[in-house]
């Protein structure tokens, strides 16, 4: 049976059972060939990230002789447009995000702007008041960026505006040879990982040791030690991120245990947990999720340790590419070859109250990042940031 009609786009879950069955196969086809897929276009994996009040829509384009030739999956979850001054929250409006990562994957010889316009026109029929779209990670040279950036029509249904500044996503296409990567760091790089590795491993009364977690049985053992850590960090203690030993965590890491994607690390010290690395394996690409160390052996320099003997073990498993995913930062640039400039975007549909909301919030980012640069021209805003991190972690 085909379906009829031209950039026709559909909820998947609205589809007959025996189309919808096919098209998971052409789905999954187009991630495994399609150069801007990645593990959040895997539909099994969204649902493997479901939780309390978390969902997974999917939207497919087919031409008019059936074939597929786009795919749009988004990641619905509780979030907020939350009005924050140097990472502190002073008012959240509650809403539900559809995220989409990256870019919907659409056939190379079938990109332009109907099908993306098709795309958002069946999206607005979908979201209720106080939804919104979100782009989260969107390559600034893909055709996904440039549609957001034009000034088109999609702005009379809707409110699109960057959230935050633009960032290089880093990733490390890795070599055959660990030396061989080693080669292309930078010397001062180069130097400070070998001094690091010599101190550790020299130290016998340290008794470093360090191992990979990817079955599920092991997934309890992993999650008790990577929190012991992971409360220790300033993440934890002052944007609540890192690791949670909950449920829902469980639920997401045994799923990616079954698949064989689970591949992530502790290095450990004098017989205690000194810092974790939490990442999958996915197609040839590993993708780094969470990452911390005890600030009380920063002296020791675990974390670029940790890093690196990860990096060797990746290399040795025949791993293509390493992605350390969103968000930028010096250790990041200084182990990487490769980066890509990525922005996230708000779209929000034009209806009241949620597109008013979201045009003060506009407003309040704007004169805060003023704000920020005049602080930072004058050293203040590092110095308050150093603080918070400090107290943070103390605490």
């Amino acid at each position: 049976m085909m379906i009829k009609g031209t950039w026709e786009w559909q909820d998947l879950d609205s589809l007959s059972p025996t189309i919808r069955s096919k098209t998971l196969s052409e789905v999954q086809h187009l991630i495994i060939n399609h150069p801007d897929a990645t593990m959040e276009h895997d539909l099994e994996w969204l649902y493997a990230k479901c939780g309390v009040e978390k969902s997974v829509r999917a939207f497919v384009c087919f031409a008019a002789d059936g074939t597929l030739i786009g795919y749009a999956p988004f990641f619905v979850h509780p979030s907020a447009l939350s009005f924050e001054l140097f990472g502190l929250a002073l008012f959240d409006y509650r809403i539900r995000r559809y995220t989409i990562a990256s870019t919907p994957l659409i056939a190379p010889d079938h990109v332009s702007q109907d099908i993306f316009r098709g795309l958002f026109i069946k999206l607005l029929t979908s979201l209720e008041r106080r939804e919104a779209l979100f782009g989260l990670g969107v390559p600034l040279a893909s055709h996904f960026a440039q549609y957001l950036q034009h000034k088109h029509v999609l702005r009379k249904e809707y409110l699109v505006f960057p959230h935050g500044m633009s960032y290089f996503r880093r990733f490390i296409l890795l070599p055959t040879s660990f030396d061989e990567y080693l080669k292309n760091l930078s010397h001062g790089t180069r130097k400070q990982i070998r001094r690091a590795i010599r101190n550790l491993e020299n130290d016998a009364d340290l008794s470093a040791s360090f191992r990979a977690y990817t079955l599920p049985e092991e997934i309890p053992t992993y999650l008790a030690l990577a929190q012991t850590v992971s409360d220790k960090t300033y993440q934890k203690n002052l944007l609540g991120l890192g690791i949670n030993n909950n449920p829902e965590t469980r639920q997401t890491l045994m799923l990616a245990a079954e698949k064989g994607w689970l591949r992530s690390y502790i290095l450990t010290c004098k017989h205690q947990p000194v810092a974790f690395q939490q990442g999958y394996l996915h197609n040839g690409t590993y993708y780094a999720e969470h990452t911390g160390y005890d600030p009380n052996w920063s002296d020791q320099s675990v974390g670029t340790i940790m890093q690196i003997y990860r990096i060797r073990d990746l290399i040795q498993l025949g791993v293509v590419r390493l992605d350390f995913l969103y968000g930028d930062n010096e250790k990041k640039k200084s182990l990487s070859n490769f980066a890509r400039e990525e922005q996230n975007f708000y779209i929000i549909p034009r209806r009241f109250p949620i597109s008013v909301i979201a045009q003060i919030l506009r407003i309040f980012n704007f004169t805060t990042k003023q704000l920020g640069n005049f602080m930072e021209k004058y050293g203040l805003k590092s110095k308050i940031r150093r603080f918070l991190r400090k107290r943070a972690t103390n605490n």
